[in-house]
């Protein structure tokens, strides 16, 4: 099974080519598409791995490529829009840019502290089936802890040493014990 932290999200599925399966995909990040493992789409929360049976430049950014299984311009229009991953080994590190900021899930497997109370765990996936998105993180006794993910509570992010540096009222922290 493929787990969140894993994965990056690499780019997005455009609107089918052609009759024969074949989709278009923009690549937000410089890997080749040909030469990964796989193409990672979420489907009803589950990350399911397809293979790429061919890849074709089409733009600068953009590819055409035929995943395994989907042979018509139907079960390609399925793809249409969503994101999708690659596994994070299949991405060149010097790729991996946040000077644009984090999403939360790029967070994900990164130790959380507060100013005042310390480590509180690490961050084992992202809630955002709410309006409010949520880090879930698991305390070091094994606990799920739920804190909001809001700007005014991240102090500092450290890509290098995975930690997130963290300023929550004590309320909140209340509210997980």
């Amino acid at each position: 099974m493929i787990r969140k932290e894993e994965i990056s999200e690499a780019g997005r599925f455009n609107k089918p080519h052609g009759i024969k399966g074949e989709i278009s995909a923009t690549l937000d990040v410089d890997a080749d598409l040909s030469e990964v493992k796989c193409i990672i789409v979420d489907i009803e929360g589950i990350f399911v791995p397809f293979f790429a049976t061919s890849v074709r430049p089409k733009t600068a950014d953009t590819d055409l490529v035929t995943l395994e299984g989907v042979d018509s311009e139907e079960k390609a229009r399925q793809f249409a829009g969503r994101p999708f991953y690659l596994l994070k080994t299949d991405i060149p590190e010097d790729d991996v840019d946040f000077s644009d900021g984090f999403y939360a899930s790029d967070l994900i497997g990164f130790t959380i502290t507060d100013s005042v109370s310390g480590t509180i765990g690490t961050i084992s996936d992202v809630n955002d089936r709410t309006d409010n998105v949520l880090f879930i993180v698991t305390s070091p006794s094994g606990r799920e802890i739920l804190l909001p993910v809001a700007d005014e509570f991240i102090d500092s992010v450290d890509p290098d040493s995975r930690t997130v540096e963290t300023s929550y009222p004590s309320e909140i922290l209340e509210l997980n014990k």
